[in-house]
């Protein structure tokens, strides 16, 4: 007669796998909703940078005004 060997083998059905992935759903709404606007976030984001860009540019503009009137200033004094 042959004798069963217990192998500590785990039976998964369909409906724990089913119950599973349910489970695993309903997580990653929850974690999907928790988490902050991505529209948001990118339309701050093309704010910053457009700020950065026109500062870029006025600091651009300041050192030109500045080595407009600088240069000739220096050419005056040491003449």
């Amino acid at each position: 007669m042959a004798e069963e060997q217990d192998t500590g083998a785990v039976r998964v059905s369909m409906r724990d796998i089913y119950a599973e992935v349910q489970r695993q759903g309903k997580l990653l709404e929850k974690i999907a909703n928790s988490l902050p606007d991505a529209e948001g976030k990118i339309e701050d984001h093309e704010l910053r940078l457009r700020k950065l860009e026109q500062r870029m540019w006025q600091a651009i503009g300041g050192f030109g005004f500045l080595a407009a009137i600088v240069s000739p200033l220096i050419a005056v004094m040491t003449a």
